[in-house]
């Protein structure tokens, strides 16, 4: 039979990366590998995995995990999916959005590494790194983690800028957001300001 390796995560102290070794680890027949990977200490997953599997799922999971320097241009920041900039758009329009080298994830699952979500500025500029993302009609949350959203918007030229942000709703600045123009309604517009 082949060796079995236990992998349990959230049981490392400061969410740390180690090694733990059982009475069988000892024989050479399992080993028990903590990975806390930002869960808390009382979450537990155990499985059971053969030790060639478990260095298998480790490998792709160093291979595809994404973190700042993860990016493959090395480019990290965000982007619009839809509309495009200078895009003719109705007064009610679906946004859609992403983000490279970081990974997005709901705000209720606090503070990680290289994760975070998109807002989306109404008709303003980036909001500096670090301050927090003010909570009102002009600047729009999606803490779920999504990657569209419906935006309705008075007829004219508008600007909407798409920023990054942590868990806490602190903007990771310029370099996370990206600015376009969009004209609403049937009639054309003049270019709105940047």
């Amino acid at each position: 039979a082949m060796d079995e390796v236990i992998i349990v995560r959230g049981c490392c102290e400061g969410g740390s990366r180690a090694r733990t070794s059982s009475s069988s680890a000892a024989r050479g027949r399992s080993a028990r590998v903590c990975v806390a990977q930002g869960l808390s200490r009382d979450v537990e997953a155990v499985v059971t995995f053969t030790r060639n599997a478990a260095f298998a799922l480790g490998v792709a999971a160093v291979m595809t995990s994404a973190s700042p320097a993860m990016a493959k241009d090395g480019k990290n920041g965000v982007y619009w999916v839809s509309p495009q900039d200078g895009a003719q758009v109705e007064e009610e329009f679906t946004a859609k959005f992403g983000v490279k080298g970081y990974e997005l994830a709901p705000a209720s699952e606090g503070l990680q590494e290289g994760t975070g979500h998109h807002h989306i500025v109404i008709d303003g500029t980036f909001v500096e790194k670090g301050q927090a993302i003010p909570f009102d009609d002009t600047h729009l949350h999606y803490g779920k983690a999504q990657k569209e959203g419906i935006i309705k918007l008075s007829p004219g030229p508008h600007t909407l800028t798409l920023q990054f942000a942590n868990a806490k709703h602190e903007s990771f600045g310029q370099k996370f957001s990206k600015t376009i123009s969009v004209c609403v309604g049937a009639e054309p517009c003049a270019p709105a300001k940047k």
